[in-house]
């Protein structure tokens, strides 16, 4: 960690989009940010801070009008060419990045892949993108594939955690 240097540093304070910044997401073979917000996406050029596209979730119903929805964990997914958001509420949407988006193509390809019940506290994927892991509401481990296939669930806090018990131990970020 000694031999880490800060290259640039980027400021979006004159961005021009809906809401309040949430969470973000490089897109680094495109030059992009995504941005997450309660009314959705923004992607901004990294260089010439321009909003290339947006995506309204809550124009979809995937965050509520009142902007109390919240983004929780935003990847972008290189071998899938897409982009996969998570909301507080629960839902893992998908949607294609393929060719450069506008409005009406974005919505088209947005898709709810699934959806945990207890809401979603946090996402993300290990670095080659093979798992992901969510941490939940109700403070539980939820380990998929990139394929979204359960792998296991474990709750964070175990009531009877001892030396003779069984213990998951997982660092996958």
């Amino acid at each position: 960690m000694r031999n880490l240097k800060l290259l640039r540093t980027l400021e979006f304070r004159d961005i021009q989009a809906p809401g309040k910044p949430q969470c973000f997401s490089l897109r680094g073979e495109q030059g992009t940010v995504l941005i997450g917000s309660e009314h959705g996406l923004v992607e901004v050029d990294a260089v010439t801070r321009e909003v290339k596209n947006e995506i309204p979730l809550v124009a979809e119903g995937f965050l509520p009008e009142d902007g109390s929805g919240c983004i929780v964990g935003i990847q972008d997914l290189l071998d899938h060419e897409s982009v996969c958001v998570a909301t507080a509420s629960g839902d893992v949407i998908l949607f294609t990045t393929g060719t450069p988006m506008n409005f009406l193509k974005c919505l088209s390809r947005l898709e709810c892949v699934g959806n945990v019940a207890i809401g979603i506290s946090v996402m993300n994927r290990n670095p080659d993108q093979e798992l992901v892991l969510f941490a939940t509401g109700q403070q539980t481990l939820i380990m998929m594939t990139k394929d979204f296939e359960p792998i296991m669930e474990q709750r964070i806090h175990q009531d009877d955690f001892s030396e003779g018990n069984y213990s998951f131990v997982c660092n996958i970020l």
